[in-house]
């Protein structure tokens, strides 16, 4: 299985990521793609990937650094896409649960980063936080959309419809294991199993009913185990599937 979007590089993981990784493995979650969302820390994202097998990297200004996205960042995003093998940009979108930078900052570097994915034709994976109208204003007056990955998908029936519409995948994690999340299953319960993708999002957004409060990559296989029922198929075929999702998406090999 394949944990699509975590951050393994976080300092939560840095005393014991061996293990961490090991512990994944051993649940059968051998690939992971690394989430690089800060162009501060992109070079050590790449480096980070490189010293370990099996996993992958993306390469985005998340909305929160948005107030940094220039021309400068611009290009040295599209040189590194180019250059470091990323399969993916993101994550990027808007935020405005947090007390993040105005729209007027955060949209620029959320359309600067559709048009390089519409560009270079690669996946751009999305988070979106209580911004849903304002990303939907976005995406419907782009001439090309890239293929599309809501992130830990949040959203209302019109987002769903969106995402039904346009083909994109949809991220389901932890935050649709909860108790409260009926509505959200209700609407994940829409999507076609070959456009979904399994993640954690580590060491955030721990599934329901876990002791431990940080979150990590074995969880993938809690997240298919509770989810399945929801999707009326078994785990391993909700496995087997958003695997070769995930392989399709960002063409991924098994010899990385």
């Amino acid at each position: 299985m394949i944990d699509t979007h975590c951050h393994l590089d976080d300092r939560q993981f840095a005393h014991d990521i061996d293990a961490v990784l090991a512990a994944s493995v051993a649940a059968n979650v051998n690939r992971w793609l690394l989430i690089g969302y800060d162009p501060r820390r992109w070079d050590e994202a790449i480096t980070f990937v490189g010293s370990h097998r099996g996993m992958y990297l993306t390469l985005g200004v998340h909305p929160a650094e948005a107030p940094l996205w220039n021309a400068d960042v611009e290009m040295q995003l599209r040189n590194l896409l180019q250059e470091s093998g990323a399969v993916a940009i993101g994550e990027a979108g808007l935020d405005f649960y947090r007390d993040n930078a105005p729209y007027e900052v955060q949209a620029p570097a959320f359309r600067g980063q559709l048009r390089l994915a519409a560009e270079l034709d690669v996946p751009l994976i999305i988070h979106m936080r209580d911004a849903e109208d304002e990303l939907l204003d976005i995406l419907a007056v782009e001439p090309t959309l890239p293929s599309l990955v809501f992130h830990s998908f949040d959203g209302t029936e019109k987002l769903m419809d969106f995402v039904l519409s346009s083909g994109s995948y949809v991220g389901v994690g932890g935050l649709a294991t909860r108790q409260k999340s009926d509505g959200l299953r209700m609407q994940l319960a829409r999507v076609p199993l070959d456009r979904m993708l399994l993640e954690t999002d580590s060491p955030y957004l721990v599934p329901a009913r876990q002791k431990d409060r940080r979150n990590q990559p074995k969880h993938v296989v809690t997240i298919a185990t509770m989810m399945a029922e929801y999707f009326d198929t078994t785990p391993d075929a909700l496995a087997t599937q958003t695997t070769a999702n995930a392989e399709r998406l960002f063409g991924l090999n098994h010899d990385h």
